[in-house]
């Protein structure tokens, strides 16, 4: 059948208008995270007290890609809705994919811009930053994302 079909999509003259609905349908769906991974000029890590995470409320700043939203844009748009930190120099780390849910991560590194002040909002209670060895709870894959960028490189 899947050849049956493969076949049929080559030979139909669909339009794409036609063609991009079929494919949404038929294909699996994710949801789309981004989060940064700031430090500062002394190696501290940037975390985030996100007030709707009871059990592990510390964590990277980020959220999630509405659709249409290039990526670079949606982290900016993201940490200052919910700080009112301006960031800068995004560099693409890696893309993670979840193992919990249908879900995509995208890390980002950046700065946060010189003219930054922290402004709490309904998502996010504090900011601070965090040296290495005195890290707070953390979920478990932000801690992995550290052992990845950070630990591994200040071992050597």
């Amino acid at each position: 059948m899947k050849r049956f079909l493969y076949w049929l999509w080559r030979i139909l003259p669909l339009p794409m208008m036609i063609r991009s609905p079929i494919l949404w349908a038929g294909n699996r769906k994710f949801v789309i995270g981004i989060a940064a991974l700031i430090q500062n000029d002394q190696g501290e890590i940037l975390l985030f007290k996100h007030s709707y995470r009871k059990d592990v409320p510390w964590g990277f700043p980020g959220g999630y890609l509405k659709r249409g939203e290039d990526p670079d844009e949606a982290i900016k748009r993201e940490i200052h809705e919910e700080s009112g930190f301006k960031i800068m120099n995004l560099k693409l780390l890696e893309i993670i994919r979840s193992h919990e849910m249908e879900r995509l991560e995208i890390l980002f590194q950046a700065e946060l811009s010189d003219d930054s002040t922290f402004i709490p909002s309904i998502e996010v209670a504090e900011a601070q930053f965090f040296a290495l060895d005195s890290l707070p709870e953390m979920l478990p894959e932000h801690f992995a994302i550290l052992e990845r960028h950070i630990l591994h490189t200040t071992e050597k």
